[in-house]
């Protein structure tokens, strides 16, 4: 008998909408957002819009929280009801939350096939990690070759994006190896991404935000020039004409492709704050 193959996600993956819509075997656990004293499901209870409105008049800055194990386990169940009898999960970086080591609690108790993939990647980059995998799905692969093909991909696939300010990352303690910028942090605008080990540091240092775009869109398309099956995506945080500017770049660089875009989660809003621009690019076997 086929096996029934579901995903289940952290919100800080950005899964790109229209995954999520065409999809119905994606379960989403929403990760947790305290914004002036009461506390949020990412994504659920506040959109990007909402939090950037909000996030401009606060008094002190929001903080976030992994899903609870209660609401993992519920997404598992959820769709363990629609009939999946074997579960892929997908994770931002394991040195980033505690996301990860939440899913692997639920692994052992969910009843049925389940693991769980360190994507060792934030946001939309490791929301492609689930684009990749309902495409070896929809391929008829079996559960564990996609598993390999997943956990293969890891080192392959990278996010680079570029912030305005430090200031969010340096006050939600997520700065990493990025701190050593943060006496420079008027001078220079870095393009930051998550290394080997899914820590965030700066790949590029840059004078101008042009400069700072030029380079990133650079970096991304030197990781899969020579790739047969990529994934490539455009997301913002509060700045949709500059994720169009960059959007319009790829699609330039690689007509052949397409270009997923969307919005960072709040989740993600809170450390990174508004202007954000990031470029992700998931590379796999080929198909």
């Amino acid at each position: 008998m086929a096996e029934k193959i579901a995903l289940l996600v952290d919100s800080g993956s950005d899964v790109p909408p229209e995954t999520l819509a065409k999809y119905d075997n994606i379960g989403v656990a929403p990760m947790l957002i305290n914004l002036e004293g009461k506390e949020y499901r990412d994504n659920v209870d506040i959109t990007p819009d909402e939090f950037y409105t909000r996030l401009a008049s606060v008094d002190k800055l929001p903080t976030t929280a992994a899903p609870t194990l209660g609401s993992v386990q519920q997404q598992v169940d959820r769709l363990k009801a629609q009939g999946f009898d074997h579960i892929i999960g997908i994770t931002i970086s394991a040195k980033l939350s505690v996301t990860n080591h939440l899913f692997q609690q639920a692994a052992q108790e969910a009843g049925v096939p389940m693991v769980v993939i360190n994507t060792k990647n934030i946001g939309i980059g490791s929301g492609l990690f689930a684009v990749y995998a309902e495409e070896l799905i929809d391929a008829g692969k079996s559960y564990q070759e996609i598993v390999d093909r997943l956990n293969a991909a890891v080192s392959k696939s990278r996010i680079f994006f570029y912030i305005p300010s430090l200031k969010y990352l340096r006050a939600g303690g997520r700065i990493g190896r990025v701190a050593g910028l943060v006496g420079s942090l008027l001078k220079i605008k870095p393009v930051i991404s998550c290394d080997q080990d899914g820590i965030y540091f700066p790949i590029t240092k840059a004078r101008t935000e042009q400069k700072a775009i030029v380079r990133m869109v650079h970096l991304a398309s030197e990781a899969v020039k020579a790739a047969d099956n990529v994934r490539i995506a455009v997301v913002n945080g509060a700045d949709e004409s500059l994720m169009q500017n960059v959007a319009d770049q790829l699609h330039h660089l690689f007509p052949g492709d397409k270009i997923y875009k969307g919005s960072v989660s709040p989740v993600l809003g809170v450390h990174t704050g508004p202007g954000l621009v990031g470029i992700a690019v998931q590379v796999g076997d080929p198909i």
